[in-house]
This record gives structure tokens, sequence and C-alpha cells, in this order.
């Protein structure tokens, strides 16, 4: 079963909980955060957000494509928001 993703923005000081069903540009729509968005497939780079921090924390800080980022090996993702 996956986990939901905690998803803190940091400039608004809100908390989202992305659902495993929904990308991290869905659940933030979803709670009226604008976020620009174009294709939707992670090719075009509009909603393309800092990360600050990620649990794991691989490859973070740098950036992420928010219409493909999605539950799964994150747990909580800070963002530039």
């Amino acid at each position: 079963m996956i986990a939901p993703l905690v998803v803190e923005l940091r400039r608004s000081g809100r908390t989202i909980t992305v659902p495993p069903a929904l990308t991290v540009l869905e659940a933030l729509e979803d709670d009226g955060v604008p976020v620009d968005s174009m294709c939707r497939a992670g090719i075009c780079g509009t909603c393309e957000t800092f990360a600050l921090s990620a649990t794991p924390g691989t490859d973070y800080p740098g950036p992420l494509r928010l219409c493909v980022t999605a539950p799964g090996s994150l747990t909580r993702l800070v963002l530039d928001l």
C-alpha cells in the first residue's frame, strides 16, 4: 500500500496531503494553490518547482516537476511555494 505524501509549502506555510491516487499538481490545484502547468506529462517543464528537501532525500534540493510527482518513494516534500 502506498502512503500519502505530505507536502509543505514553505513560503505560504501550508501543508497539503497528497493521496496515492493524485499527483502533487492535482492535489495542489484541488486545494486552491495556483501552479502553472501545461502538458501534465513532465515534458514541458511549466510546473517545475524547486524542492527544498524531501524524505528520503536522494536528489534534493533541486527542481521537481509537480505533474509527474506522486506518492511512492517520497513521504515528505518541502517546496518553495
